[in-house]
């Protein structure tokens, strides 16, 4: 594979980003790797990468055109915040160098984000409010979406397999299992989840059907409420889930439903004037292709 990708009006983007992309797409839609899409799944990240890329170098390009570039204070401080999510400032110039990152490559990166971000902002502010009427009839049009639906909170202890130790990782679930009672799952899972969650007791907060993987989620939402019963498999490793509570399904009255409503039509206006707008960028763009 080349290490270009695509040529936008000259200024390349690298097949590193472009498989970065599809990486973290995946991640996104289907909590999955890169190598474990089927072969259509990997297809649509493929297209939604390319298709994202993109958008963000025509829009990048066009701050460059304006001269809204954002600057070096606003590029230090958003560096600053990401550095302090890392236990040492080394250690995250240590991952960026796992990574294949050099500082002054990640350093344009963000001052890209930062300007495009900033672009897409300025953009759909100028978009009018969804009025009270727009509102009411959305509310009536899709009663069955005017439900607040069914959640649990619930914690876990994440057992991570390691070098392919998957017999070595299920005994120390196993153990845990023996170990755990609801009154001690906190402190189990602070001394040995290998999720970030382990600092809040293993609490991952409430959380909906959809929103973990498909066995996780199965678990969490058939469990009786502080019994941890068995031990769950996902590509994540193995885990222990205490549900810890529920909130029922329930319909919203329109007072309830107007902010998602209204954050609906203006993500759906949003969209439409966003796609618009790149695409009279691209049709004004030279993009060069060198390779898929």
């Amino acid at each position: 594979m080349s290490d270009c990708f695509c040529k936008v009006n000259g200024r390349p983007i690298s097949a590193f980003e472009y498989q970065n992309a599809i990486q973290g797409y995946a991640m996104d839609r289907y909590r999955k790797t890169m190598d474990q899409l089927s072969a259509d799944e990997l297809h649509a990240m493929e297209e939604l990468a390319e298709e994202k890329l993109l958008a963000r170098e025509l829009i990048f390009q066009e701050a460059l055109s304006q001269g809204a570039v954002a600057d070096e204070k606003a590029v230090s401080e958003e560096m600053a915040k990401i550095v302090r999510n890392f236990p040492t400032e080394d250690e995250f110039y240590g991952t960026l160098q796992k990574a294949g990152i050099e500082p002054a490559v990640y350093r344009r990166m963000i001052q890209q984000d930062l300007t495009v971000n900033r672009m897409i902002a300025a953009k759909l502010a100028k978009l009018p409010e969804p009025g009270a009427d727009k509102v009411k009839e959305i509310y009536h049009r899709y009663p069955e979406k005017m439900q607040s639906p069914e959640k649990v909170r619930a914690s876990h202890i994440l057992i991570k397999v390691k070098e392919d130790d998957r017999e070595g990782a299920l005994a120390q679930a196993r153990d845990l299992l023996d170990k755990a009672t609801e009154e001690d799952f906190a402190a189990l899972a602070r001394e040995h989840s290998a999720c970030p969650s382990a600092g809040r007791g293993g609490d991952l907060g409430y959380f909906s059907r959809g929103d973990m993987v498909k066995p996780f989620e199965e678990a969490a939402f058939s469990q009786e409420k502080g019994i941890v019963q068995n031990i769950v498999e996902t590509q994540f490793g193995f885990h222990l889930i205490q549900v810890l509570s529920r909130q029922q399904a329930q319909t919203l009255t329109l007072e309830e439903a107007t902010p998602k409503i209204r954050q609906f039509l203006q993500e759906e206006a949003g969209a439409d004037a966003l796609q618009e707008w790149v695409g009279e960028l691209k049709a004004r763009a030279t993009i060069e292709f060198m390779s898929r």
